[in-house]
């Protein structure tokens, strides 16, 4: 039986509390600097942190030690000390390792009952600190915020990145919406790679791909300067095979949207063959070609000139349709412009135009110009702020992982849902039966006996229903 209350807490109330009452003292008596009281208060609450998780393993652990279910088929080998970074910091504690007596594997049992795997350093809550920043900044400062007074090694972050498995997420089923037109927008970034050796190749890029479905204009979202798409669903990242990210968008618009009741889908982007390939994947869609991308062939074509006028003649020829009239003022400009190069680029917006011109039809006639593009937007949103916007040096599974972190994030989803269902995932693949027995017959002692209990925290003993009890209880439950 422990003492009367909890150690790391009776030791805290005793002087963890002056502590306290002294950096509120200096606070009130000095500069009043705000910062300086949070960051003191923070040191000593972190080190509560740390001492109540030691605690509570150690206690765990000692429980092992003396259950009767334990002794019948498990050895005590030795016990040792093992240290595993957290947020709080570093955590130090003693665990036993036993043997089973029918012979097989040596555990921790403590380790394996709260999911800290033989030489792992670091607990899942730092790894979501990491992945979360990593996500918005660097690999550098997401391991300088993983944890509290201790960094990790970008190489360390890196490794992390590369290892998420977004396989264990999954799109929500909801019951199907009538909705008669959907919209979806396609395009790509370009991200320098890690350029190795001698030979570095200008043309060394990756280019995830961003695919996104929604239901058009959001009005009560949207303001004069911002536009908002109405339940937007992105899709993308690194593939080999576009088919693959098609199905995926095919998929999610079957199980969200009553198909008998849409009437159109309109695809909208550049004009890129795997952008034209999602009409064979997606029932009752139409190619667009994009605004944006539109608007700055014509800029291409027509700057060098500086002259307003010819530039209107070829945005209403475009925008009428009439594809024998801008091919009349394409050879106007070229005409007037002298440069070799210019003029090679005015060819090649002119090709670009007539390549796509079913897609500047299908806009001209059902109105699509409403609606707007909105990629460039989105890809810069959600793509390029951190793959591209700033020169980075990325490996192709680097570019593979971070894209799809950044389009899970970009559905709303949390990074602790990711690394937890990870977790889950591996812990149940890698389970013993003869440690799955382990658990289910101490929980079986433990109804039966209350007094085996008795080495538990007192929190627990006493059943106070505090803060401490409830965390206790559910990690102590897993026995």
């Amino acid at each position: 039986m422990i003492s009367s209350m909890y150690n790391s807490i009776q030791h805290f109330n005793e002087f963890g509390v002056k502590k306290i009452e002294n950096e509120i003292k200096n606070f009130m008596e000095g500069n009043k600097n705000i910062v300086g009281l949070i960051l003191a208060l923070q040191k000593i609450l972190f080190e509560l942190g740390r001492d109540i998780i030691t605690e509570v393993l150690e206690n765990m652990d000692e429980y092992l030690r003396n259950s009767g279910v334990r002794k019948k088929k498990w050895e005590i080998v030795r016990k040792d000390k093992n240290r595993i970074l957290t947020s709080f910091g570093i955590v130090t504690y003693e665990r036993t390792y036993f043997k089973p007596k029918m012979g097989g594997k040596r555990h921790h049992l403590v380790d394996d009952m709260v999911g800290i795997k033989p030489h792992e350093k670091m607990s899942e809550d730092v790894i979501i600190n990491a992945v979360d920043e990593a996500a918005e900044s660097s690999y550098r400062k997401a391991g300088e915020k993983a944890s509290y007074m201790n960094e990790i090694s970008k190489q360390a972050v890196m490794d992390k990145i590369h290892n998420l498995d977004f396989t264990t997420t999954e799109t929500k089923k909801y019951k199907k919406k009538d909705i008669k037109t959907l919209y979806i927008e396609a395009d790509e970034d370009h991200v320098h790679l890690q350029q190795k050796g001698i030979n570095k190749s200008k043309y060394n890029i990756a280019m995830p791909k961003i695919v996104y479905v929604h239901e058009g204009i959001d009005a009560e979202k949207s303001s004069k300067s911002r536009k908002r798409l109405k339940n937007v669903k992105y899709f993308g990242g690194m593939y080999e095979n576009t088919e693959k990210l098609w199905l995926e968008a095919a998929d999610y618009i079957d199980k969200q949207y009553n198909m008998n009741y849409v009437e159109k889908i309109y695809i909208s982007g550049d004009g890129a063959s795997w952008i034209r390939q999602g009409v064979k994947w997606i029932e009752k869609s139409k190619f667009v070609l994009d605004g944006y991308h539109l608007k700055k062939c014509i800029i291409t074509a027509t700057a060098h000139l500086n002259n307003e006028i010819i530039r209107q003649e070829l945005k209403d020829a475009v925008d009428w349709p009439d594809r024998e009239e801008v091919k009349k003022v394409f050879k106007e400009i070229l005409s007037l412009t002298e440069n070799k190069t210019k003029k090679g680029a005015v060819k090649r917006a002119e090709q670009y135009i007539l390549n796509n011109w079913d897609g500047i039809e299908i806009r001209a006639e059902e109105g699509i110009g409403i609606i707007g593009c909105s990629t460039e937007g989105h890809v810069s949103h959600i793509f390029s702020s951190r793959l591209s916007s700033r020169p980075k040096g990325w490996s192709k599974i680097g570019v593979g992982k971070m894209s799809k972190l950044l389009i899970y994030k970009g559905n709303g989803g949390k990074v602790y849902d990711l690394v937890m269902a990870q977790k889950m995932k591996r812990e149940k693949e890698e389970k013993e039966q003869i440690q799955d027995e382990l658990i289910k017959e101490a929980r079986s002692i433990a109804n039966r006996y209350n007094d085996t209990w008795d080495i538990r925290p007192t929190a627990i003993v006493r059943g106070e229903k505090t803060g401490l009890y409830n965390e206790i209880r559910a990690i102590m439950g897993r026995i």
